[in-house]
């Protein structure tokens, strides 16, 4: 299968060099549970887009530092994007930024999170399990790390999973859209070193948690099963 990995950031300080940036990170990810995936890596930031939305089989977002309504011409580049791969119903996948892009470019709304920052592995609750979904959980952990949130969907949208930090986990547009807030491509030790590296950022009792969150079982194996059931059932 091949991936565009629309990436729209990268990991930042020397993080890079001891876990890879995020084409390793996501490469990591899904090769562990299919080696035969190809994908292909395009900096949006520095204006490398597709020039057709079938020249891959399936499209993935990285996530960013960004926030989808800062006023950057790559954005809006990205945006008008998003929206031409859904005209086509290109199979795509947003991460964290991602997912809020897609929620941003289709219609919906994303503004800072009412509860601050959500870090450290949050559990989500699977409201609407589809076929794809497999293996089959009623809930899923993965690692955190966003200020922002979707706060309204795009017209014919669903949410497919909630969590009490995030109402809007993950959610679906038919059969060829889907965002997850979470970031299944982070690993516990990858996640402590963000986390740790920002301690400026928050609280100390939500560091705190966080750190502490580490210690439980992360479900991104399962995620990125999901993720790619989903852009080849598309």
């Amino acid at each position: 299968m091949r991936i565009g990995l629309l990436r729209c950031d990268e990991v930042g300080g020397d993080r890079a060099e001891r876990f890879g940036g995020y084409l390793d990170l996501y490469s990591n990810l899904l090769r562990a549970v299919d080696p035969n995936v190809a994908i292909t890596d395009y900096d949006v930031v520095n204006g490398e887009l597709p020039a057709d939305p079938g020249e891959q089989d399936g499209w993935l977002i990285s996530g960013s530092r960004a926030s989808v309504y800062d006023d950057e011409p790559w954005l809006a580049d990205l945006l008008d994007l998003l929206v031409r791969l859904d005209a086509e119903r290109a199979p795509t996948v947003g991460i964290c930024f991602g997912h809020q892009a897609l929620a941003q470019a289709l219609g919906g709304e994303v503004t800072m999170a009412e509860g601050g920052w959500g870090i450290g592995i949050h559990q989500a609750q699977v409201d609407d399990p589809s076929e794809w979904m497999l293996p089959e959980r009623e809930q899923f952990g993965i690692a955190y790390s966003h200020k922002d949130q979707v706060t309204a969907l795009p017209d014919g949208a669903t949410v497919i999973a909630t969590s009490d930090h995030c109402p809007i986990a993950a959610f679906t547009i038919g059969d060829h859209v889907l965002g997850i807030q979470g970031h299944p491509e982070f690993t516990t030790e990858f996640a402590a070193d963000v986390y740790q590296s920002r301690t400026g950022l928050f609280p100390d009792k939500v560091l705190d948690d966080a750190m502490r969150s580490l210690e439980g079982v992360i479900d991104s194996s399962d995620v990125a099963a999901w993720m790619l059931g989903f852009l080849r059932g598309s």
